[in-house]
């Protein structure tokens, strides 16, 4: 093909923009296909309960907060009573299947005790939620959970 020289040179770089362009996107799925890259660690999959994402130190502070603020309604196995609901077993995790810690510390920290609402800490809410995850079988791993709202809304609360 006979072009002028000055078209042929934008021919030339626009094929090698091309080649860099295939190569960057096929590195790029490589290193989302293959364990251990900062890549594929950027798009792992969320958090769920069953990713011990408490410690088992902060659950027992929990169970106790919960003792001192949440027993008398919901009753001290979690069963529930009246119109306090269950907090342990099917009923609790069919309900909250799908949610986000985050939205159960809210339920507690904003609602919870139903005499006092709002009137639990921070820290005692989110302790005694650790003790709800854990009071459901949710496995307990080596760091406390901490009070982070941008990070409790991606831990999502995984029943199956």
């Amino acid at each position: 093909m006979n072009l002028p020289r000055s078209r042929q040179s934008l021919s030339a770089r626009g094929s090698v923009a091309l080649v860099i362009a295939a190569l960057a996107l096929l590195v790029a799925g490589l290193l989302a296909a293959y364990p251990g890259t900062s890549l594929s660690r950027v798009q792992a999959a969320p958090k769920t309960t069953k990713d011990g994402i408490f410690s088992a130190d902060q659950a027992k502070r929990g169970k106790a907060d919960y003792s001192q603020n949440c027993s008398a309604c919901h009753l001290d196995d979690l069963s529930g009573s009246g119109q306090a609901p269950p907090l342990a077993g099917d009923a609790f995790t069919d309900g909250w299947d799908g949610h986000s810690v985050g939205e159960l510390l809210d339920a507690v920290h904003n609602t919870m005790p139903l005499d006092k609402p709002g009137s639990l800490s921070a820290d005692d809410s989110l302790d005694i939620v650790t003790y709800i995850l854990q009071a459901n079988n949710f496995p307990a791993g080596k760091d406390d959970l901490k009070n982070d709202p941008d990070a409790l809304k991606n831990i999502m609360i995984s029943s199956k």
